[in-house]
């Protein structure tokens, strides 16, 4: 895995939280910029999820089907967090965006740890 993306990923989810933290406040649902950032994210996470795939092939250690359900995971969490965001269009679930944001650091951090323990 690569150190500093991992930083960066868990990083940017956390303040991305803390934005969409201010859009709840505000009462205002996701716009063009806070979805661009978002998939900005994403595209880190598509690289990490590539990255640790090629490493687990390549046999650099075997952190086993766990560490590929958490690449999944940490995929599959931010882009249904949006959806239903931008289809309900409402508090509570741009709300749902700051859980998905929270959970895919939490995800982050534990790939870290469990390529760590391989």
């Amino acid at each position: 895995m690569i150190d500093p993306l991992q930083t960066v990923l868990i990083v940017a989810a956390l303040v991305l939280a803390l934005v969409t933290g201010g859009y709840v406040a505000l009462d205002r649902s996701p716009d063009r910029v806070l979805i661009a950032l978002i998939g900005l994210l994403e595209i880190g996470l598509v690289v990490q999820a590539v990255v640790g795939i090629a490493q687990l092939v390549g046999g650099s250690g075997d952190p086993g089907i766990t560490f590929v359900g958490y690449l999944l995971a940490a995929l599959v969490v931010l882009p249904l967090g949006l959806l239903w965001s931008l289809g309900e269009r409402s508090r509570g679930a741009t709300a749902v965006l700051i859980v998905a944001l929270l959970t895919v650091a939490f995800l982050v951090v534990r790939l870290e740890q469990i390529h760590a323990a391989a």
